[in-house]
């Protein structure tokens, strides 16, 4: 990130209360488990842990939500972090359906917990398509559709009539609705995460910078800028940020940045989300009627790939945000840009998290790279984690996918 400057304002923080958690309070000179981020992945750790009776220690070097979580498009759409089709051909079928079973039973988690604490984020379960915008991307829609149907799922193909019906757009020629996918305020979530992981007897302390981690003896010295911790376990889950603390991870956890812009209100053009089929746009109409795009990175030569800068705004991305949606949909021709950000994702080679113990590093742990799909895996990942710190086998989880030994050697 650029030194000093400070990061681009998303929609979702800005003037938000509770962000920050202890931010003056003095940090504890022990804990048990020290969880490096406060984004979706480290709170639900700390939450999971609090419910097994683990206290933990939350640092986080920005507000809570202060990174990819707080910066994304506002969309929880389970499933293959790739269309399925192409994750049926990545790491075959079996892989393929565990992973999407997987994020199924994490976005009924999330719902659950909504529901639970009651938590105002706006969630809503209304579908989201994704549309071809040419007659070669429809082979991979129809793929899509058919193995999600053969799996019992409840999906629907849309021709480009019904695409025209139910979008307002004559661009696209096809499209698939997965009706368990949502939309929500995802920074709102993550507060409410935070505040029952602190009920459970989980410290939080927000604006800590964390310097370093050093093994001490059976545990780890964790370095701040505002002094030490010793703790017996450590979770890194900073996302795309990971390697800088745990440099093994630099090769298997690329940053790519996101840009997102929020309109101005606009009438009520669709309930569902939307994206492309190649997943590089996505889109979705708030409850106040503000329309939220993020995407169109590949108009860039590097496709924002291996930038960790979420401070500054990338001006051909925004040109082409500002363009696409009133050359997508004449109702919008006009519609006022009131927010611009960018976020910065987390890559993996294989297109699944890293979620596990570190090989030859007993107590430490990961939870990243989520391959900008965070909202439908973080949550259950979190639990899998805590669970193994706890000592348990965990409820759900998929290992040959997500553990961190499929790269790592001990």
């Amino acid at each position: 990130m650029s030194p000093g400057a400070e990061p681009t304002r998303p929609f979702w923080l800005a003037e938000l209360p509770g962000q920050d958690v202890g931010a003056g309070e003095p940090l504890p000179a022990r804990a048990e488990v020290v969880i490096v981020g406060g984004g979706i992945a480290g709170t639900s750790v700390a939450y999971w842990l609090g419910r097994l009776g683990v206290p933990a220690l939350v640092l986080e070097r920005r507000g809570l939500s202060g990174g990819a979580t707080g910066r994304n498009g506002g969309h929880i759409r389970p499933g293959t972090t790739e269309r399925f089709s192409e994750a049926r051909k990545r790491y075959g079928d079996e892989i393929a359906r565990a992973v999407f079973e997987f994020s199924h039973r994490c976005a009924d988690a999330v719902r659950a917990f909504v529901a639970e604490h009651r938590v105002e984020c706006e969630l809503r379960v209304h579908g989201s398509v994704s549309l071809a915008s040419s007659e070669a991307e429809l082979g991979p829609v129809h793929e899509s559709a058919e193995a999600l149907t053969a799996l019992g799922k409840p999906v629907e193909l849309w021709d480009a009539a019904t695409c025209a019906e139910r979008t307002g757009s004559t661009r696209f020629r096809g499209g698939l609705l997965l009706r368990t996918a949502g939309q929500l305020w995802p920074a709102r979530l993550v507060l409410a995460i935070a505040r029952e992981a602190q009920a459970r007897g989980a410290t939080v302390r927000t604006r800590v910078a964390v310097r370093a981690v050093e093994r001490a003896g059976r545990g780890f010295l964790v370095r701040t800028d505002r002094g030490d911790v010793t703790a017996a376990q450590v979770v890194h889950a900073t996302n795309a940020w990971a390697s800088a603390l745990l440099p093994p991870l630099r090769e298997l956890i690329q940053p790519i940045r996101g840009q997102v812009i929020v309109t101005a209100p606009a009438p009520p053009l669709w309930p569902f989300g939307l994206s492309t089929n190649d997943g590089y746009e996505y889109w979705m109409q708030r409850p106040d009627g503000r329309i939220v795009l993020g995407g169109l990175r590949w108009h860039t030569p590097t496709r924002e790939e291996g930038t960790d800068d979420d401070t500054a705004i990338e001006p051909v991305v925004s040109a082409a945000l500002r363009a696409f949606l009133p050359a997508h949909f004449p109702a919008l021709a006009g519609v006022g840009v009131e927010h611009e950000w960018t976020g910065i994702m987390g890559f993996t080679p294989d297109r699944n998290p890293l979620v596990g113990p570190v090989p030859g590093s007993p107590g430490e742990h990961v939870v990243a790279g989520f391959n900008g799909h965070g909202m439908s895996m973080a949550f259950l990942c979190a639990q899998a984690l805590a669970e193994m710190i706890a000592g348990r086998a965990p409820e759900h989880f998929v290992p040959e996918a997500f553990l961190p030994a499929r790269f790592l050697a001990a």
